[in-house]
């Protein structure tokens, strides 16, 4: 909420930076309370009108922290320097389900209009404009509810160009987006540009931006650094373990139907097989039924038809994770051991066999400094991986990831890679991946689906 506040003028603005420019950082450093270094250094950045720079820097090294900051966002830390902006910067925050304030798209787009006291036809005109520009002409009845995670960004990002920001602060604006997605935002953010916007780009990949940005900058440990162009590498990752001719199933889907809250039918009789040890990645665009397919599976979602079962059975705390695209979701005690520890000790785990469990998970995982931090206040990759830790500590029989190399760089991703291949060895768990991208390593998955129209298709 306080983004969009931000982006709609109620909040109060930062100084106006010099002239000529939209932007200007000086000497600009933060830590957070109780952290052992500050996140920011001496940071400075100029930005001029109709300028596009990408920022780039592995999960955690502060590019949501210092897009925060520019927003006039950051909560209490240690601040040191100085924010300059040409007008109200507005931004797009990676968890966008945090700003999301109204039940249908058309509301959400009115309600910053409205807060800037535009007249209703000007208000009309300028949301039309921004939904079709991002590909979402004829969203305007449909409840936000509704709508895929990609969808919603989509939403959100309409939102914010309609107010028609002088600057605009993108937080990994690729994660949630399929390709076709992705090429109609660098369309506009390249339009936006070239009438004089200024566009800050936060993101660990470059190529869907290539050809709208001017310059690429890098953080490293917590200092602004050049970084030239560079291709987005693929992430390595281990090669599938053949499978036994007799591996016992761990998901059986027959003729599953599901429908969204206005009664369309997002499955339509989806059938599917996943063998113990064995690896599925699903594709599809955005709003393709990938999440509902997935929280069908983990029985969150009550289908209009068809039958589950998780390894001969139903699906049962412990048998079967499922891990949200947005990770908050997964998340909710005071520290990171403990988040990994709520599943063995609702499981009846001995506490010794929990603690040996959770010290071996987070050395996995990578996690083993962030053990006695709360898991809200980590970044958005890393709460991706203490969310997958939590849900590999019970060594369940299925595991479901929808989408789960968001806000992660390529290294991390390598990471989660190898420790699913090692988790999978041991535990025997079948595993479905459901992402609109290919997976991040070639020849990762044992096969590839896809799901269109609410049907599977290989």
């Amino acid at each position: 909420m306080a983004s969009r506040t931000a982006a709609s003028g109620a909040a109060t603005p930062p100084p106006p930076a010099p002239d000529g420019l939209a932007l200007a950082v000086e000497a600009f450093g933060f830590a957070w309370p109780g952290a052992d270094a500050p996140t920011l250094r001496s940071i400075a950045l100029r930005l001029a009108p109709g300028e596009c720079v990408w920022l780039g820097g592995a999960s955690g090294s502060g590019k949501t922290t210092l897009l925060r900051a520019i927003a006039g966002l950051l909560p209490v830390g240690d601040a040191r320097g100085q924010v300059r902006t040409r007008g109200r910067p507005a931004l797009l925050l990676q968890n966008v389900e945090t700003q999301l304030l109204a039940t249908r798209v058309d509301d959400e787009l009115d309600f910053g209009l409205a807060l800037r006291g535009l007249p209703e036809a000007e208000r009309r005109a300028r949301a039309g404009r921004a939904l079709g520009a991002l590909g979402l002409a004829g969203f305007e009845a449909r409840a936000v509810d509704d709508l895929s995670a990609g969808e919603k960004q989509r939403v959100v990002l309409a939102a914010l160009l309609a107010l028609e920001p002088g600057i605009l602060l993108l937080d990994e604006p690729s994660s949630q987006l399929d390709p076709d997605g992705r090429r109609r935002l660098a369309e506009c953010l390249g339009e936006l540009a070239r009438r004089g916007h200024a566009l800050l780009i936060a993101d660990h990949v470059l190529t869907p931006w290539a050809d709208c940005v001017d310059r690429c900058l890098a953080l490293d440990k917590g200092t602004l650094v050049a970084s030239p162009r560079f291709p987005d590498a693929a992430a390595r990752g281990p090669e599938p373990r053949p499978l036994a001719a007799d591996a016992p199933v761990a998901l059986a889907v027959d003729g599953l139907r599901a429908s969204d809250g206005a009664g369309r039918e997002t499955l339509r009789g989806v059938s599917l097989r996943v063998a113990a040890g064995e690896r599925v990645h699903l594709t599809g665009r955005n709003g393709a039924g990938k999440s509902t397919l997935l929280r069908a599976v983990a029985g969150l979602l009550r289908p209009a038809g068809g039958r589950v079962r998780i390894a001969g059975g139903a699906a049962v705390p412990g048998r079967v994770g499922l891990l949200f695209q947005n990770p908050e979701r997964n998340l909710f005690e005071r520290s990171v051991g403990d988040e990994i520890a709520f599943g063995l000790r609702r499981l009846g785990w001995p506490e010794a066999d929990v603690a040996a469990r959770v010290r071996d998970v987070l050395a996995r995982c990578g996690l083993e400094r962030r053990a006695g931090r709360s898991p809200l206040r980590l970044s958005f990759g890393e709460q991706h991986r203490v969310a997958l830790a939590s849900l590999l500590a019970p060594r369940p029989a299925l595991l479901l990831l929808d989408e789960p190399f968001t806000g992660l760089d390529l290294e991390s991703r390598a990471r989660v890679l190898e420790l699913l291949d090692r988790e999978q060895a041991a535990a025997g768990f079948g595993l479905l991946v459901a992402s609109h991208d290919p997976p991040p390593a070639a020849r990762w998955a044992h096969r590839r689906l896809a799901l269109a129209d609410g049907r599977l298709a290989p």
